[in-house]
């Protein structure tokens, strides 16, 4: 038998449910969603648009630079001279900018990103996930804007606005916990969080093709320098919807449920079920950082995250250069393949994340099951196919793509209920300072798996390149078997908040002392063992 309350019902099970589509609720997720595609279009964006600004003729103005190695020497089969495209230069190729200059540009994005992950997890809790969501994606989106202007005047202003680009991201993923730790039910959590999740995946994949389309056009001499190429209106368009989006989010969101003025009562009466009491689930409380750090829950994500990052900025820094030194693949092919993995992730994360949430529903496994079900495909998949690669040569290079794509592709399961979603199962509110953390430490792997690939494969062939993406294999096998063993599925005792001396989690058994305390309208004492 069903019981009914209002919007919302309540099943034999003692599980709350209330329609998600049409909800307040889905549109903070689909703005979530456009945050996040603009940002990581924004992060992105320059790996492509900086091959339309740099005239290619500036590698011969550094000594650093090894692209001299001879074809015939990079053990390139002879069947596969055949790919090898002679690249003209383009009239918006206009910076003279070193190979080591543009590295270091494209680096410096992480810089700034690892230095504000744990000040923006602390910040959040001050400010509101809200206002500071808004602020850190409006001082991105200027520092994309500015971009084009102060390229004219040097790579040192480019790199100072890419540094300020990632210290602004540095807070996206903890201000995004922190919102959802509010605002999402359990049994919504995983689709809410995946449909945001996927916003980064289809902003890199436009930023790849919408970048490339950019470098197309370039007007006359008589234009100003900072409007007569296409690639610099590629990041106006960036900044200028990003600062958009600002003020769209602040207009209909809220820190919590209860002070939002454009969503229904019922709508709010639901989520307060779900989250116990109004006053429990809004409480700033202080973090409890002792237990936090000594967490199994935390060690979990820690090893999984830093692991699988390794082989994930691996994947989105160094592709591109494997498909022109040994796949062999035109720039003009290039963007389209490597967009090719992104869009796979887009379509797992957007179906997988539902799949996640009807398997805990219909108690097919226990939700720590399931977020090791979903890690474990989420990365044993890719490090199967990365091993696969290493094998390959230009050869068999649309092999190698769809080996890519498939494991790109199956990455998605992690992203939509692997450590990602599991963060806020066992560290509640405290999700962002949990993520912000760990998110620190992985970004390291922003800047150093690029520079052990280029030390691995400095000669550029085939060989070389076999080693490294064994190594990409290896980072992902580690974050699999680290989160089958550590993972935690319910709240743990530091997470709680003893407000009321309630100690809530989001099981079954929990949603049905929520009705009782609804219906009954008081709080009982000790209500869950």
């Amino acid at each position: 038998m069903t019981k009914t309350k209002d919007v919302y019902t309540v099943n034999e099970s003692g599980e709350l449910k209330a329609p998600l589509v049409c909800s307040h609720r889905l549109l903070l997720a689909f703005l979530a969603f456009l945050g996040f595609f603009l940002c990581y279009a924004q992060r992105n964006g320059l790996a492509v648009g900086i091959v339309c600004m740099v005239n290619p003729d500036a590698d011969n103005m550094t000594l650093f630079d090894s692209s001299d190695t001879p074809m015939i020497e990079r053990d390139i089969p002879a069947a596969c001279h055949k790919h090898t495209v002679q690249k003209s230069r383009s009239e918006s190729q206009v910076l003279f900018w070193p190979k080591s200059t543009r590295g270091f540009i494209l680096g410096s994005f992480y810089w700034g990103y690892a230095l504000t992950q744990i000040v923006s997890s602390v910040a959040v809790n001050i400010f509101g996930p809200k206002q500071f969501l808004a602020m850190i994606i409006c001082v991105s989106s200027i520092a994309t804007l500015l971009l084009p202007i102060v390229s004219k005047f040097g790579s040192v202003f480019v790199i100072l606005l890419r540094v300020v680009a990632g210290a602004a991201q540095g807070g996206l993923w903890p201000t995004i916990f922190r919102f959802w730790a509010t605002w999402a039910p359990a049994s919504e959590r995983t689709t809410l969080l995946s449909f945001q999740s996927s916003g980064p995946s289809m902003g890199t994949i436009v930023s790849l093709i919408l970048g490339g389309l950019f470098c197309g056009f370039t007007f006359n001499d008589s234009i100003p320098f900072i409007f007569r190429f296409g690639w610099a209106y590629f990041f106006y368009l960036l900044g200028g919807l990003g600062i958009i989006w600002s003020m769209v989010w602040l207009f209909f969101a809220s820190d919590t449920p209860t002070t939002n003025r454009h969503m229904s009562e019922n709508e709010k009466e639901y989520i307060q079920a779900c989250k116990a009491v109004e006053k429990i689930q809004d409480a700033r409380t202080k973090t409890p950082w002792v237990p936090m750090l000594l967490s199994q829950g935390f060690w979990c994500i820690l090893i999984s995250m830093v692991s699988c990052d390794f082989g994930l900025y691996a994947i989105w820094t160094v592709v591109p250069e494997y498909m022109n030194e040994v796949l062999l693949f035109s720039i003009e092919e290039n963007g389209f393949l490597s967009a090719l993995p992104h869009m796979g992730s887009f379509i797992v994360v957007m179906l997988s994340g539902g799949l996640a949430d009807f398997i805990i529903r219909k108690k097919i496994l226990k939700r720590v099951n399931t977020r090791k079900l979903f890690h474990g495909i989420g990365t044993l998949a890719p490090a199967i196919c990365l091993l696969l690669i290493s094998f390959l040569n230009c050869e068999r290079r649309y092999l190698a793509v769809l080996l890519l794509v498939i494991g790109v592709a199956l990455n998605g399961f992690m992203m939509s209920g692997g450590y990602v979603v599991n963060v806020g199962d066992f560290s509640g509110v405290h999700s962002g300072v949990v993520f912000g953390i760990c998110n620190t430490i992985s970004s390291i792997g922003g800047f150093c798996a690029p520079y052990i690939t280029s030390l691995i494969t400095r000669h550029k062939t085939a060989a070389q390149w076999k080693l490294a993406f064994m190594l990409y294999a290896v980072a992902f096998l580690i974050s699999a078997i680290a989160f089958s063993c550590l993972a935690r599925g319910e709240t743990e005792p530091w997470a709680r908040d003893d407000v009321h001396d309630e100690k809530i989690n989001y099981d079954v058994d929990a949603n049905k002392e929520l009705l009782e305390i609804k219906t009954a309208g008081v709080v009982p004492q000790n209500t869950i063992a």
